[in-house]
């Protein structure tokens, strides 16, 4: 019985001050909380950053020799000059599209023609516009 009267006779604590010290405890331990999280994340990005940093600088290095390796070589032959600009696309937009296409394809890449995008009557439609219309009218 004595257990029943020691529990029943615990009644809580509502003074000010011991609300204020779990308060307190409370934010402080979020806070310290908070604190260990940002010094473990920072600890972990400088570890990565120094790893990526020494893969990056390996790569460097490789080619860097591979440009020596590659200034060595020979010079390749000049590609035949392309046909005169049409329908008033000028010489630059020309060079432009064939330094593209060949930063994008490499040696391979043949341009056959330059030619500009004809407007569709409707007019110009966004591109996700367009495929919005083309999905929701197909036939099933």
């Amino acid at each position: 019985m004595e257990l029943f009267a020691l529990a029943t006779s615990i009644t809580a604590d509502r003074t000010p001050t011991f609300t204020a010290t779990v308060v307190i405890a409370g934010l402080g331990i979020v806070l310290v909380t908070l604190a260990v999280l940002i010094v473990v994340f920072k600890l972990f990005g400088n570890i990565v950053s120094k790893s990526q940093n020494k893969s990056k600088k390996k790569a460097v290095e490789a080619q860097q020799k591979e440009m020596q390796q590659v200034s060595t070589a020979p010079a390749a032959k000049a590609a035949p000059a392309a046909k005169p600009a049409q329908q008033g696309i000028s010489g630059e937009v020309v060079a432009a599209i064939s330094a593209a296409v060949y930063a994008l394809e490499g040696e391979g890449a043949v341009i056959r023609s330059i030619t500009p995008k004809k407007q569709s009557p409707i007019g110009v439609r966004n591109p996700w516009a367009q495929a919005a219309v083309i999905e929701n009218t197909r036939p099933f």
